[in-house]
């Protein structure tokens, strides 16, 4: 992987002598005659040997230079000669002064020059190299100096060979540069030259603050060197992701195995965790005394203590400590760009990215503080269980045409129903390739359930090759005729990365279209997103008028959403009356997760009259479709080791919370980013290749 180099430090305050002489050696140093460049290949020469042995001594920090480790590599006059430069370029703002430093990065050989010197700046105004050099030279505050380099074959590939691609580079970074120096935005300035040096080209930039001072610390400095190594690399972070598509894969099966291993091992009882279940009885009693609010943040230390050993607790288990192992590997095959050596793993109750297990720690101490109704559903995809939408009805579409359609091959609804047959896979006359042509030919007159139909079959691919940019173009055109379950498709692939310009507003603006429209699968998915808060604003009424609608369309997921929604206690008032209800009716249509919440009220007695016989049975008949927590409830109840549940099951609650952040997290860069990075390679391919063409016409 290519990388780039960053060296930042600042010239101190009240050395104006030093400043001045240092910005008049930059500006003037004189260029070296060139000659023949076979020199440059003979063995480096005493002089030079001693003369870097010497530098080395006195600046350790070029050893990170790419012309030292040329040198190391290859100790030739000709890298020593590079080395020996740049190592006096780094670091001669340590004896000059500031505005000769300023006048060197102008006007020092190889700087590429548009008028007298190559100074540039953000804004495209004349400027007066000896004025620029007293006002940094007389500025009261320090002047920061970056050096970013590059290896002159990254440079000319990536097209940074050239003044005007790091100008607007320099420019596209100010926001991040300010952000990191900790000043604002109007307050920065900053000068910069290229260097146009035979192996490793270059910019020198002088910054300091007219305003506020600057604070650059080491986190601030990897910051602006990631933020210009994402800039300059994009095509080949691209070209990255594309490369490792098949470890991806092979990541993902591995870590969809690992799942599998997780539920068989609980479907069989062998899960069960002692060390959590204590210390979360632990916890649990302190919470008791706890009067600040029931947040990590809020805990006194030794309640954080014991929610930090829950964590690693759990990050012991071989299933979740591979799954971390995988998180780290996709975090380093990225950063690899702009950092020299791996990020320095940390516990998991450390890392911030996975803060929010610890309060999910802290809420399962209040279920068993306040024998709390739990819900445990799925560790897998939280849609996985959900069938997709029905296909829409046509009868309103049909009953306003005239019958001669029926024995019309050229009319849009004839050709419709023609492929129709062709997809029926009871049928001997089942032919996908041939539907689709029927298909082409009812979509292209603009019928829209035409489209749709199209369009789902790209974006499934079902019987056909899968192809996301046909499957939106084609549900683009429905959903602009108004078709709900288009509207409804196409916000999921925008939601999951598979359209060209995935947009998160757009998706929910579909969504609110269709669920408008009384599509119950729109209601039910932006009910779920309101009661979550995903993807948009958590707003608890607004997804019970959502769930309530899809609920009474029969939706049983959205009646099972709903029902929890009245026992969660999360800023609606709690109805258990209501819940009992919308769990009967979606039992009645054998949800799983309904049969298992409710047959567990029903064992228990929670907000419902015992009856043990119907718990039993629900519960049953939750695990015969595969319920892995009815199964383990049942287990415990014949095994006579049942407990109150909300113990019983919290250490399995936190794996499997545990697990589904890691999944979550694993899986957002899986189907649909390789889809986003692989559709984009394409996009630029296409635009370079139109733009050569553009050259060489």
């Amino acid at each position: 992987m290519a990388k780039i180099i960053l060296k930042s430090r600042y010239l101190q305050i009240g050395s104006r002598q030093h400043s001045e002489h240092l910005i008049q050696y930059i500006a003037k140093r004189e260029g070296v005659q060139k000659i023949d460049d076979t020199w440059k290949h003979q063995p480096a020469t005493k002089e030079q040997q001693k003369l870097i042995e010497e530098l080395v001594c006195d600046f350790p920090e070029t050893k990170d230079s790419f012309e030292y480790q040329d040198y190391i590599s290859k100790p030739s006059k000709g890298t020593a000669s590079e080395f020996i430069s740049r190592a006096i370029d780094d670091n001669v703002d340590l004896i000059g002064k500031r505005e000769n430093y300023v006048s060197y990065i102008a006007k020092r050989p190889r700087a590429e020059r548009r008028g007298a010197h190559g100074l540039f700046t953000d804004a495209d105004t004349p400027i007066n190299l000896s004025k620029v050099a007293e006002e940094v030279a007389n500025h009261d505050g320090n002047v920061y100096t970056h050096i970013i380099s590059l290896r002159r074959e990254d440079a000319a590939r990536l097209g940074y060979d050239n003044a005007y691609a790091w100008r607007n580079l320099l420019r596209s970074q100010a926001e991040t540069i300010a952000e990191n120096m900790k000043i604002p935005l109007t307050d920065l300035r900053w000068y910069a030259a290229y260097h146009d040096e035979s192996y490793h080209p270059h910019v020198h930039m002088v910054v300091y603050s007219a305003g506020k001072e600057p604070y650059l610390t080491k986190l601030g400095i990897r910051n602006i060197k990631a933020a210009f190594a994402r800039q300059i690399f994009r095509h080949d972070l691209l070209q990255v992701y594309v490369e490792q598509t098949n470890k991806r894969n092979e990541l993902t099966q591995k870590s969809r195995d690992i799942l599998s291993d997780i539920i068989s091992r609980i479907n069989s009882g062998s899960y069960d965790n002692p060390i959590v279940t204590d210390l979360l009885l632990k916890l649990s009693e302190q919470m008791a005394h706890h009067k600040g609010k029931k947040i990590y943040g809020y805990l006194p230390q030794a309640g954080r203590n014991i929610v930090n050993a829950v964590v690693d607790e759990l990050a012991k288990e071989k299933d979740i400590s591979a799954l971390y192992d995988l998180w780290y590997e996709q975090r380093d095959a990225i950063t690899g760009t702009y950092q020299d050596t791996p990020e320095q793993r940390v516990p998991l109750s450390q890392n911030k990215e996975f803060k929010a297990v610890k309060n999910a720690v802290i809420q399962e101490s209040l279920n068993i503080l306040y024998d709390r109704i739990t819900f445990e559903e799925s560790v897998s995809e939280p849609e996985e269980f959900a069938p997709d939408e029905p296909e829409p009805e046509e009868t309103r579409a049909e009953s306003s045409v005239p019958k001669k359609w029926w024995n019309d091959p050229d009319h849009p609804l004839f050709q419709y129903r023609k492929a129709k047959e062709y997809l029926d896979k009871d049928s001997p006359l089942y032919d996908p390739a041939e539907a689709v042509r029927w298909l082409l030919l009812s979509a292209e007159q603009g019928y829209e359930y035409a489209q749709y139909r199209l369009g789902k079959l790209y974006l499934l691919g079902d019987g056909i090759e899968q192809n996301f940019l046909q499957a939106e173009g084609w549900l683009g055109q429905a959903s602009d005729q108004g078709n709900s379950y288009a509207k409804y498709s196409l916000a999921k692939m925008h939601l999951a990365g598979l359209a060209v310009q995935s947009d998160e507003v757009k998706a929910i603006r579909l969504l609110r279209e269709s669920a408008d429209d009384g599509n119950q699968w729109a209601q039910y998915l932006l009910g779920k997103f309101c009661f979550r808060g995903e993807h948009t604003e958590k707003n608890l009424q607004e997804a019970e008028r959502l769930l309530t609608a899809s609920a009474m369309q029969k939706n049983s997921q959205a009646q099972y959403l709903l029902a929890k929604l009245y026992l969660c206690e999360d800023g609606i008032p709690k109805d258990a009356e209501k819940a009992l209800h919308w769990l009967w009716e979606s039992v009645k249509q054998k949800n799983q997760y309904a049969q298992y919440l409710l047959g567990k009220m029903l064992l228990f007695g929670k907000e419902t009259d015992r009856d043990v016989e119907t718990g039993i049975a629900l519960l049953s008949a939750s695990a015969e479709q595969g319920n892995v927590y009815a199964a383990r409830l049942l287990q415990s109840y014949y095994s006579g080791r049942l407990r109150n549940p909300s113990i019983g099951m919290a250490s399995f609650r936190l794996l499997s919370q545990l697990t589904r952040m890691f999944t979550d997290r694993l899986r957002r860069n899986e189907d649909g980013q390789r889809a986003v990075i692989e559709r984009k390679l394409r996009q630029k391919i296409e635009e370079k290749k139109q733009a050569h063409g553009m050259k060489m016409g």
